[in-house]
């Protein structure tokens, strides 16, 4: 049985738009992965790193997963490596970030994963794209629709880069 999942990409170094499109074309052809629909991409400043850290483009890809969380962290984590990422776990400037935001109706707290995302609801990169995708999602833990936290991270500020059609390179 597949359960829906929400990754949330983010790249802001080298062509980050390429970083983008290469990360999606290796989730495509992952295993057990099936993309149902591509959020616009949005530039947005980099938070909770250096001021001078140039700022990200970011995205989510809605999917179904036929495996496990712990199967679909290590995919994820092998996409990053395989593009260029080295420093997993600071908060450093970085070719491609990849984060578990939803994974169907699952809540797992453990040291390697985290689900739903710690910080989804205060970040306008996940919630406004999630929003465009299915403005009907639910956070798992509190059964509230996702729009009530735009305000309190200021979604409406968020700058719109590219609306997508299809991902491709």
């Amino acid at each position: 049985m597949s359960n829906t999942v929400y990754l949330s990409l983010g790249s802001n170094l080298g062509d980050r738009e390429k970083n983008l499109f290469k990360a999606n074309e290796m989730i495509s052809a992952m295993e057990g992965f099936e993309v149902i629909s591509y959020s616009p991409i949005y530039v947005n400043p980099a938070l909770e790193m250096d001021k001078d850290s140039p700022g990200f483009f970011n995205m989510i890809v809605k999917g179904q997963f036929a495996y496990r969380p712990a199967e679909l962290l290590a995919n994820v984590e092998k996409i990053e490596t395989k593009l260029g990422r080295t420093n997993k776990g600071e908060c450093k400037p970085r070719t491609i970030d990849i984060d578990i935001i939803l994974f169907g109706d699952e809540v797992i707290e453990s040291e390697k994963l985290s689900i739903p995302h710690r910080k989804m609801t205060e970040r306008a990169f996940v919630l406004k794209p999630m929003l465009q995708i299915d403005p009907e999602v639910l956070h798992p833990v509190t059964k509230k629709k996702l729009e009530i936290y735009c305000d309190k991270c200021n979604c409406d500020e968020l700058v719109l880069y590219k609306e997508l059609t299809e991902v491709n390179v």
